[in-house]
């Protein structure tokens, strides 16, 4: 028998439409995600350099970028590259510790089917932000003197 069509899962660029995704959830969400990584012994202390004092802006912010790429509702005007490339700290190894928290966090927030979909875009955006801060292509024609 064919498998049935995927109702739930959209299209990375597509909006998720399911009954309990808002931005009340998605809040949930990204607390929870940070308890576990301000409680990191390696990324702990990394986002306590950068995070002074009242924690709930940037959970505010985080919260509008993940409705963002979540339910495609432009609630995030950030630039999250330039942000990261600031962080001489973070290794490539960084990223992988981040990731396991992220999917901790779904998998006890969120029904199996909605946390697939979130730990895919967290998935996606660890790439893209590694292959800013870690991958350079060297120019064409200029040696590096070393």
């Amino acid at each position: 028998m064919p498998a049935a069509p995927d109702t739930v899962r959209p299209q990375p660029e597509m909006p998720l439409a399911h009954p309990l995704v808002d931005r009340a959830f998605i809040g949930v969400l990204v607390r929870d995600f940070y308890s576990r990584v301000r409680a990191d012994s390696r990324l702990g202390p990394i986002f306590a350099a950068e995070i002074t004092g009242d924690w709930e802006p940037h959970l505010e912010k985080m919260t509008d970028f993940w409705c963002s790429v979540i339910l495609k509702n432009g609630a995030y005007s950030g630039r999250p590259v330039p942000a990261h490339l600031r962080l001489k700290q973070v290794t490539e190894a960084d990223f992988d510790i981040w990731l396991g928290h992220f999917r901790n966090a779904a998998a006890a927030c969120c029904p199996p089917e909605v946390a697939e979909i979130f730990v895919d875009r967290a998935e996606r955006i660890a790439r893209s932000l590694k292959l800013a801060m870690f991958f350079r292509l060297e120019r064409p024609g200029v040696e590096t003197v070393g």
